[in-house]
């Protein structure tokens, strides 16, 4: 009898021995894991110089002399001058802002800055945004394209900015060589 369990204790340690065998075997995979990522889409909001346009009016009958816009060749900064002849000259500039990316995009802020401004607002400007030079005589009136989204790949908004010689009729300003310079930040973010 005692063979009989001399026996059947070995066959039961070989079996456990065996059930620990394939279930280290089970547990004891290697894991491979490989990846990659890769990013397809491009971020291309832009001003257009092919669609910048200014419009040039006078109340005395002779439109400034010099109205220029020039959007240099990243899109990313526009420049504008006018020269102002008579009180009620203007120049207006529109310059589109064209979404040419794979990113949807909308205006974050907006905000304005400048040399010889009465105030320089800041942050986010909606509608019609009126500055004045420190004298008075020159007015900046800067619309904003608003904050709707730019669809990629064909989004299109305006910024519109007017420059005016401003018509005063009481005391006796003089405007000779007045002059303020105007910055317009646009901060565009993913929609």
């Amino acid at each position: 009898m005692e063979a009989r369990h001399k026996n059947t204790l070995i066959i039961s340690l070989i079996a456990i021995v065996f059930v620990m065998a394939v279930g280290y075997a089970a547990f004891a995979q290697t894991l491979n894991i490989n990846g990659s990522a890769s990013i397809t889409s491009k971020w291309e909001v832009r001003l257009d110089q092919s669609g910048a346009n200014k419009t040039t009016d006078s109340q005395m009958g002779t439109p400034p002399t010099t109205a220029n816009i020039l959007v240099d060749g990243d899109g990313l900064t526009a420049e504008f001058s006018a020269e102002f002849i008579s009180p009620g000259d203007s120049v207006t500039y529109t310059i589109p802002i064209v979404n040419n990316g794979t990113i949807d995009a909308r205006l974050s802020t907006i905000s304005i800055s400048g040399t010889n401004l009465s105030s320089s607002p800041a942050g986010n400007l909606t509608g019609n945004t009126v500055v004045e030079s420190n004298d008075g005589n020159i007015r900046y009136t800067v619309t904003s394209p608003g904050t709707s989204t730019l669809a990629k790949e064909s989004g299109r908004a305006t910024l519109t900015i007017k420059a005016e010689f401003v018509n005063k009729t009481e005391g006796n300003e003089n405007a000779y060589q007045s002059s303020a310079d105007l910055t317009v930040s646009l901060t565009y973010v993913q929609a």
